[in-house]
């Protein structure tokens, strides 16, 4: 599309066909109202935004450098092993490994496997502070976490009942 002839045409019937007086004025208006309308649309708007976004640059700041210690967390998380899922009857022999070392093993009332990934234990009596640090170590170690619990205090101090379903691999 070529716009000569259509500028042409406009400045024909609008600034060509006006008195030399009404040219005149028109242009003085057009010399005062161009800078007023610079200022207004341009230079005002920009200023205050200048203004606004100097006082959002230290929340910015500290924005950015959470994002890059989250992105260097994320690729650290990333490049880790995904934990293999454990069988019933391999978890069942770390369980039993793992309460040997915490001198849990003679407090085990039952231990039996659930497909696909689970194993349901049961203690008659156990110290409470000592099955937490345990379940914390399979956790940690074993990738083997808690899906369900049922903790009795018994008489005796600190001492509990629990039945529990550990579980292990990605949540269902």
């Amino acid at each position: 599309m070529n716009l000569k002839p259509i500028w042409q045409r406009f400045r024909k019937r609008a600034w060509d066909g006006r008195s030399a007086q009404d040219r005149r004025v028109l242009a003085a208006a057009a010399a005062v109202l161009a800078p007023a309308l610079a200022y207004f649309v341009l230079w005002q708007p920009g200023h205050a935004a200048v203004a606004r976004l100097k006082a959002q640059l230290p929340e910015m700041r500290t924005q950015a450098a959470i994002m890059k210690r989250d992105a260097v967390e994320a690729e650290i998380l990333r490049q880790q092993a995904t934990p293999a899922v454990l069988n019933p009857t391999a978890m069942k022999a770390a369980i039993e490994r793992s309460a040997e070392t915490f001198q849990l093993r003679s407090s085990i009332e039952s231990l039996e496997g659930m497909e696909p990934n689970g194993v349901r234990v049961s203690f008659s009596a156990v110290p409470y502070a000592r099955w937490l640090s345990w379940v914390r170590q399979l956790r940690q170690q074993q990738h083997i976490r808690v899906n369900t619990l049922s903790v009795v205090a018994l008489q005796t101090e600190g001492m509990v009942k629990i039945s529990a379903t550990l579980v292990n691999g990605v949540d269902q």
